[in-house]
């Protein structure tokens, strides 16, 4: 996939000193914007999958935990009731990541917890580390995209992977790492990879690491033609003139005018095959669609 220039500075230097931080946050809801990280769950190893540490803290939201969430993780009130907040536990989380020259981080819908560990940092007065965080649902579907789901429970059935109690931040920072090493995340080429950097969606939202090229077509009014896999048209060619990111459910969005069902449509960027600027002289409007061509 032709994307970014950028994307050759996200394959991790073949060094044995270079290592990775899987990590998983437990909250009290879906949004950044109004919800709180209560739990977070991380473990460093190295490219082999050799442990060589780990983190795990609760911490108090300063707000009551919604039922839908105790449901999925078994936080209660009461297990935070005497755990410290943010702004004391995410100076020691950010001494346990590390270097970003020397660590890259890992997590699975990794723009979902990118983005709640950029509000958490934002709201305690703290600056963005520079680490990309490797998305390994997005590995996932470019590796096994035959499965029907790609949950972290489900990829850890299907891989045969060992698995430990579920929605629990270490346990689940633990599937990680044995996914990104069972998906060869280490030895995975940078322009396949599909990474987040570390920001508060209060702001703008930038837009993941390798998505360059989109970025800039936005700034210049460029249109793209790329080749989607998703939809009912399965893997299909289409020009489309990108507007914006956004992320809806922990999902990575490009909003684009898309020429060939003139319409604005959002599409995910995990399911973008092939992406190329195309010249401004170029007609994008007159795409001839496939599926008509011998009606």
């Amino acid at each position: 996939m032709n994307r970014s220039n950028r994307d050759s500075e996200l394959v991790a230097p073949c060094d044995t000193d270079f290592e990775y931080v899987a990590f998983d946050l437990e909250t009290t809801g879906l949004v950044a914007q109004r919800d709180r990280v209560v739990e977070i769950g991380a473990v460093r190893f190295r490219r082999s999958g050799q442990v060589t540490g780990q983190f795990e803290q609760l911490v108090n939201p300063g707000r009551p935990m919604s039922p839908a969430a105790q449901a999925i993780h078994g936080i209660s009130d009461a297990d935070l009731a005497n755990a410290p907040p943010a702004r004391e536990v995410l100076p020691r989380f950010l001494a346990f990541l590390g270097d970003a020259r020397s660590t890259g981080l890992v997590a699975h819908n990794a723009s979902f917890d990118a983005g709640f560990l950029g509000s958490e940092l934002r709201r305690a007065g703290y600056s963005h580390p520079d680490h990309s965080v490797f998305d390994t649902l997005s590995l996932a579907r470019l590796r096994r995209p035959e499965l029907r789901s790609h949950r972290l429970d489900c990829l850890v059935t299907a891989l045969g992977l060992q698995s430990g109690p579920t929605h629990r931040a270490l346990a689940d920072a633990f599937c990680v790492k044995d996914l990104w090493i069972g998906l060869h995340g280490p030895a995975t080429p940078g322009e396949l990879l599909v990474s987040y950097p570390i920001h508060a969606p209060q702001e703008a939202s930038p837009p993941p690491h390798g998505w360059n090229m989109l970025d800039q077509a936005i700034a210049s009014g460029r249109s793209v033609r790329i080749t989607y896999d998703g939809g009912t048209r399965g893997i299909s060619p289409r020009s489309i003139t990108p507007r914006r990111f956004q992320q809806k459910g922990g999902v990575a969005y490009v909003v684009a005018y898309c020429h060939l069902d003139s319409l604005e449509k959002s599409f995910r960027l995990d399911r973008i095959r092939h992406c190329e600027v195309l010249a401004a002289a170029e007609p994008c409007g007159h795409h001839v669609d496939p599926e008509t061509m011998n009606r």
